[in-house]
């Protein structure tokens, strides 16, 4: 019943109603979007640890987070085998240069070459073709998602790296850091190209033997080897995100439009409901007047904001939906459960909060007051 007679003074003021969706909508959309960007960003700069968890890394003591990999000796990766635990020690290099294209279009690619059999490290979400496939002459995997040159590569294309002709034997899918897409080859392929010597790698990803605790080998490896840090994929994964997280500047600037988007929507939303209360004093004086409860006042704004709240999520999420799909081919964004319920939360918060401004002027009204005059 009292939904009802919410929604009732709602239509009242259609332009209104409008006015305050569209706050609610505009606050909720702008920090969905903001947040997922941030995530996508965030998640981009750690992929290379993210998409390669199950190993135990072995990088230099000098490295501060994934795509900072210091070089170290690959004698490093025979001293690994000698560790207790220590199944498989797989080098990988980690370089950067240009691809080339046949028009003379060059593109920055981090280029990540890894060991066969195992290909410990990559690639990964493989669109077309097989890991197996770099073993051909002069073989590279490509990104196909990527905005500057992905649309019109395929495989068997001959293009350039760093002046020395390669081959695309296949293609990722949104495989990228931060704004740079990864390529993969072979670890020797890697070293070729970008000029890496033999006796060096930037990491040595390791698999453990059976009954061995990844945890407990990664002591073994930090206790017996000097110069070095082996931490487990996720680990050195979440301590790079925390490195962006803090040096970047990426969750300070993101997190600051966050605020602006909930200020900007607290304040459509309650301003506009203000006015609205303001336009129905003499119904909200004549209810109280009747006998009306300031408890039931609250009841009936508070409904009118719940309806609000579920109208305003219901069209963002819609919204927010639809700018996924729209970008998918650019960004990774993924509107979690965690992020739903935290939208939900910020809806709620808005609505209940921009509520109060009417609420107020509605509990300090005297009954008589509207019959004045």
């Amino acid at each position: 019943m009292l939904l009802k007679e919410a929604f009732k003074f709602m239509w009242y003021d259609k332009a209104k109603t409008f006015g305050i969706l569209f706050g609610m909508v505009l606050s909720v959309f702008l920090v969905g979007q903001q947040v997922m960007i941030c995530l996508a960003l965030l998640g981009s700069t750690v992929s290379l640890a993210t998409f390669n968890e199950q190993y135990i890394w072995v990088v230099s003591d000098k490295s501060k987070q994934v795509i900072d990999l210091p070089l170290i000796d690959m004698r490093i990766a025979r001293e690994l085998l000698s560790v207790r635990g220590v199944k498989t020690a797989s080098p990988l290099v980690f370089a950067g240069g240009n691809v080339k294209f046949p028009d003379g279009s060059k593109v920055a690619v981090s280029l990540i070459g890894t060991q066969a059999p195992y290909f410990a490290g990559g690639p990964w979400r493989v669109k077309q073709g097989k890991p197996t496939d770099l073993l051909q002459d002069g073989a590279v995997f490509l990104d196909s998602m990527n905005p500057e040159f992905g649309s019109f590569i395929k495989v068997g294309d001959q293009v350039e790296f760093n002046g020395q002709r390669v081959r695309v034997a296949g293609l990722t899918a949104q495989t990228e850091g931060l704004g740079v897409s990864f390529g993969f080859t072979t670890v020797e392929r890697a070293r070729k190209l970008s000029g890496v010597s033999s006796t060096q790698a930037s990491a040595v990803l390791v698999t453990c033997q059976e009954g061995f605790p990844m945890e407990q080998v990664v002591a073994n490896i930090n206790q017996e080897i000097p110069g070095i840090t082996a931490r487990t994929g996720k680990d050195y994964g979440d301590s790079s995100l925390r490195y962006f997280a803090t040096s970047s500047g990426i969750v300070a600037s993101f997190g600051l439009l966050v605020v602006f988007a909930v200020i900007t929507g607290f304040a459509i939303v309650g301003l506009t409901l203000y006015s609205a209360v303001s336009d129905r004093l003499r119904d909200y004086g004549t209810l109280k007047a009747i006998g009306g409860t300031n408890r039931t006042i609250r009841k009936l704004i508070l409904s009118q904001a719940l309806i609000y709240a579920i109208s305003g999520f219901g069209i963002a999420y819609g919204l927010l939906v639809l700018f996924i799909n729209a970008t998918k081919g650019s960004l990774d964004l993924q509107l979690t459960p965690v992020l739903s319920m935290y939208l939900i939360g910020v809806t709620i918060f808005i609505a209940i909060l921009g509520s109060m401004f009417g609420m107020r002027r509605i509990i300090k009204l005297e009954p008589a007051a509207v019959f004045r005059g």
